[in-house]
C-alpha cells in the first residue's frame, strides 16, 4: 500500500483524464419568454413547445456526454490512487471528492406526446371550431409544460454535476502542483550531498598540497640558510692566493683550504 502522500502523488492530470472546457461551460439560457395567458395563441403554445422541447434534447445530450467523461475520470482515479477516495474510516473525508452515483445515472427518455384517451362516438357530433381550437391549446400547453419542467431537470442535473465535477478538478490539479513542487526538491536533496561532496573532494588535494608544501618548507628554509650561511663565509672567507696585492681566490671551506693545502706541501 502507498502512503497517502504518494497515493496522492499518483492522481494529477498525466494520469487522470479530465472533462473538457466545453462540457463544464455553464448551459445556455431557457426559451425567451413564458406564456403566462391561458388564452394564447396556439401559434405561441407551439413555438414555447419546440423551444423547450429542442432545449432538452440539447441539454441531455451534453448530460449525457458530461456523464461519460467523468465515468473514464472515476475509473482512473480508482486504478491510479484508490486511497485518495477512500472513506473507510468513520466520518473521514475523502482527499479527491467525486461526484454522487445519482449524479452519474443518464436521464429516463421522457415522452410529452399528447394522448387524447377520448373516443368519440359514432355519429357524434363534430367539435365546434372553438372547441376543436380549445382542444388544440390544451394539447399544446400540455406538451409545452412536460418540456419545459424535463428542461429544468435537465439543466439542474448537468450545472449540479459540473459542480462536483469542478470541485474534482481542483483536487487533482492540486496534485499537479504537489509533484511539481516535490520534483523540484528531489533534485536538490540529491545534489546537496554531492556539493558537500566535491568541496572535499577539492579539498584533499589541497590538504595533501598544504602537507607537502609545509613539508618542502623546512627543506627550503634549511637549503636557504645554508646559501646565506655560506655566501657570508665565502665573502669573510680568507684569500687563499695573492697576486701583486690582489686576492685572486678565498678558501671557501674547510675541505677545499685542506685540499690546498696539500698541493702545497
Amino acid at each position: 500500500m502507498l502512503a497517502p502522500a504518494e497515493a496522492m502523488a499518483q492522481c494529477t492530470t498525466k494520469s487522470v483524464p479530465l472533462p473538457g472546457a466545453a462540457l463544464l461551460a455553464p448551459p445556455e439560457a431557457s426559451c425567451a419568454f413564458e406564456i403566462v395567458s391561458l388564452n394564447a395563441a396556439p401559434s405561441q403554445l407551439d413555438y414555447e413547445r419546440q423551444c423547450h422541447r429542442d432545449a432538452g434534447l440539447i441539454l441531455r445530450d451534453r448530460l449525457l456526454r458530461l456523464q461519460a467523461s467523468v465515468g473514464e475520470t472515476v475509473k482512473a482515479i480508482n486504478r491510479a490512487c484508490p486511497a485518495a477516495v477512500s472513506t473507510a474510516q468513520p466520518g473521514s473525508t475523502p482527499s479527491i471528492p467525486l461526484p454522487r452515483r445519482t449524479l452519474l445515472t443518464p436521464p429516463p427518455d421522457v415522452d410529452c406526446a399528447f394522448k387524447d384517451s377520448s373516443d368519440a362516438a359514432d355519429g357524434a357530433p363534430s367539435p365546434t371550431p372553438a372547441q376543436a381550437i380549445a382542444a388544440v391549446r390544451m394539447k399544446l400547453d400540455y406538451e409545452r409544460q412536460c418540456y419545459r419542467h424535463n428542461e429544468i431537470i435537465l439543466r439542474n442535473g448537468l450545472e449540479q454535476l459540473q459542480a462536483a465535477v469542478g470541485e474534482t478538478i481542483k483536487a487533482v490539479a492540486g496534485n499537479d502542483r504537489s509533484a511539481a513542487s516535490a520534483a523540484k526538491q528531489q533534485p536538490a536533496a540529491k545534489q546537496q550531498p554531492a556539493a558537500k561532496q566535491q568541496p572535499a573532494a577539492k579539498q584533499q588535494p589541497a590538504a595533501k598540497q598544504q602537507s607537502a608544501a609545509a613539508a618542502q618548507r623546512p627543506l627550503a628554509a634549511a637549503v636557504g640558510e645554508q646559501i646565506n650561511d655560506r655566501a657570508p663565509r665565502t665573502q669573510e672567507a680568507p684569500c687563499a692566493a695573492l697576486t701583486r696585492g690582489r686576492c685572486v681566490g678565498r678558501d671557501p671551506d674547510a675541505r677545499v683550504r685542506s685540499m690546498m693545502s696539500h698541493d702545497t706541501e
